[in-house]
């Protein structure tokens, strides 16, 4: 598949209903929303650039699995549409949740580069974008599909826990939402963004385990509900907006945060 591939290309190609591909899903919320979108009948197409994690998460899921986990970095387009090129026509899926992205460093604008900026847009926004405009195509010709893109609070306001160019990576990907819901409303194709407040993954427990406990309880002083958001909380929306309930809510931004914006 070369690089430029247009929407128009693989209109033959049908997506099929019961087959999720999830990014991320080697660990955290992604990895909960494909143990719950199995246990709910779907077939899965894990994509991780840990191959250890994924192959982990892939051991649990056994015959719910549509094919072998993709081993990628969906930061590298080309390779990105090489393994979907290779993917069967009877695979092509119907749901896509972009899980990829996050930033755990809380700096000032007076530290950051330009480096930041593009090293946040290419792992949060461009990777939504690659991963979406290869999947849209076949979920046209079917005249149906579900994408949930996993934004943050951060893209709806500001942040205390990561930093501005992470802010404006997340914005990018509400944005980029809405435009897909607006354009692909008409073809039976929903595109939701959820966006998570602290979640207490794995991730976010490791990058702040050296901080004193003080500087933990001070940022989760802010939050209204007094502690992080579960990985399974977070999981259940993302799930929610994928089924065929979900058929009349598109352009969507759910928050996920325990109140932290409202």
């Amino acid at each position: 598949m070369a690089a430029g591939h247009r929407l128009e290309d693989d209109m033959t190609v049908t997506a099929q209903r019961d087959v999720a591909l999830v990014t991320g899903a080697g660990g955290g919320i992604c990895a909960e929303v494909a143990r719950g979108l199995a246990a709910e009948g779907m077939r899965l197409i894990l994509v991780d650039h840990d191959a250890e994690a994924v192959r982990r998460v892939a051991g649990e899921l056994g015959d719910r699995l549509a094919c072998d986990p993709l081993v990628a970095d969906v930061t590298d387009v080309r390779a990105l549409e090489a393994a979907f090129a290779a993917l069967p026509a009877d695979l092509r899926p119907g749901v896509l949740i972009n899980g990829v992205g996050g930033d755990t460093r809380p700096r000032p604008l007076t530290e950051l580069t330009e480096a930041d900026l593009e090293h946040a847009v290419t792992h949060n926004l461009t990777s939504v974008f690659t991963l979406t405009r290869l999947c849209v195509p076949a979920m046209v010709a079917a005249g149906w599909g579900r994408v949930v893109n996993l934004a943050s609070v951060a893209g709806r306001t500001y942040t205390r826990f990561s930093n501005a160019a992470y802010v404006a990576a997340k914005a990018g990907v509400i944005g980029f939402t809405k435009q897909c819901a607006f354009e692909l409303a008409p073809h039976g194709i929903t595109v939701n963004a959820v966006a998570h407040g602290v979640i207490g993954t794995e991730r976010i427990r490791r990058a702040w385990e050296d901080r004193p406990e003080s500087w933990t309880a001070e940022r989760v002083s802010h939050i209204p509900a007094g502690r992080f958001g579960t990985v399974a909380e977070a999981a259940g929306m993302v799930r929610h907006l994928c089924g065929e309930h979900a058929g009349y809510t598109t352009g969507t931004v759910v928050d996920v945060n325990g109140g932290l914006h409202i």
